[in-house]
């Protein structure tokens, strides 16, 4: 099972679908929030699943702030992570997603793409398309496959790598 995970877009709808015609055989998408009202859009567009919650910019929307969500036998808790301190580091974030069951939390809010194991829980932040904060300031998202139940490839690409 193939995901696209994204976060962060802050409404900038012409990336989504630059992203979304770049990668193929989609089986489920992600978003962690900060959509702006495109939602729906994005929902529209796809051919798969869409899961989504909503962050702290996303105002005017009935998303929830958090979510479980069951693909391929993983548990993923989702947040946009705006609630978890997270520029103190995981502590908070792997203590609610470990409670509520998950091998994989998928968050955002930070803008800067993490993809790495902490106390046995996947931590997942595509980072941002829109405003990236991370060093070399780099529009991400990520792409993970599941198989069986198991993560069996987790990818942080780049707007740069996609075709013009």
């Amino acid at each position: 099972m193939k995901i696209l995970i994204l976060g962060d877009t802050h409404a900038q709808d012409d990336i989504f679908l630059r992203i979304l015609s770049a990668e193929k055989d989609i089986d489920a998408m992600l978003h962690a929030g900060d959509f702006e009202g495109s939602e729906f859009i994005y929902a529209e567009l796809t051919d798969c699943p869409f899961y989504y919650v909503a962050g702290n910019n996303d105002f005017f929307t009935d998303a929830p702030y958090e979510r479980i969500v069951e693909l391929d036998s993983c548990r993923i808790f989702m947040t946009h992570g705006h609630r978890y301190d997270l520029h103190s580091g995981y502590t908070a974030l792997h203590r609610e997603a470990v409670r509520r069951g998950a091998s994989i939390a998928v968050y955002g809010h930070t803008h800067e793409p993490v993809a790495e194991y902490y106390k046995g829980v996947l931590m997942l932040n595509p980072g941002s398309t829109s405003w990236p904060r991370q060093e070399n300031r780099r529009p991400s998202y990520i792409v993970l496959t599941l198989e069986g139940g198991k993560v069996t490839s987790c990818e942080i690409r780049y707007l740069e790598q996609l075709s013009q």
